[in-house]
């Protein structure tokens, strides 16, 4: 009797490993599973992300035109949204040989001195520019400056001495800073604050 008890002992801890081995190979099956099917779900989502981020991309560049025939030139300084996404400026600024200025006016002055002279700029910190669209940033016309004066500005920003930087972020919160001197368009994780003072 007790030999027979040990040997149904037996069988039964024996089916009860079996059962246990069986219950780990499916735990453990299913747990790669479910690590595959939350690594597929992970890339689909950043896939999606980056489709929705690559769909709302904007691109600033700044351009320049002179215009008209000696005597009557013109000078615009354009920034443009080569992107297909609108693009949310959220500072900007001008330096001269290092120094930042607060609006054109003394941009131009750096090379006007104590002349008279008009121009026309619109302040685009805290504006949003839609793709394709182009803004005349600052224009100087030699109908309200001299000749001098309007090739002197044009010169001045051409030469390096002066430099147009713009940091600006897509609806997504994503920023680039755009240097207009160097032409590079840099990745940043945040923009500085506009300076309350600037009317650039």
């Amino acid at each position: 009797m007790s030999d027979a008890g040990a040997e149904k002992l037996s069988r039964a801890e024996r089916i009860a490993l079996r059962v246990s081995v069986i219950q780990t190979v499916i735990a453990v099956t299913g747990f790669f599973i479910g690590v595959i099917a939350l690594y597929a779900a992970l890339n689909e989502a950043d896939a999606v992300r980056k489709q929705l981020q690559a769909s709302v991309w904007p691109h600033l560049r700044v351009t320049d035109i002179n215009h008209g025939v000696p005597g009557e030139e013109k000078f615009d300084i354009i920034v443009s949204n080569r992107g297909i996404g609108p693009a949310v400026v959220k500072s900007v600024a001008v330096t001269v040989d290092g120094e930042e200025k607060v609006d054109w006016f003394e941009v131009v002055q750096t090379v006007a001195g104590k002349e008279r002279f008009g121009l026309s700029n619109i302040n685009i910190g805290g504006a949003v520019i839609a793709p394709t669209e182009d803004i005349v940033m600052v224009s100087l016309d030699s109908k309200f400056a001299t000749s001098e004066i309007t090739r002197a500005f044009r010169d001045l920003t051409r030469s390096g001495r002066a430099n147009l930087r713009i940091c600006y972020c897509s609806v997504f919160d994503d920023c680039w800073t755009h240097d207009a001197l160097s032409g590079e368009t840099i990745e940043t994780k945040s923009c500085p604050a506009h300076n309350p003072a600037s009317n650039i």
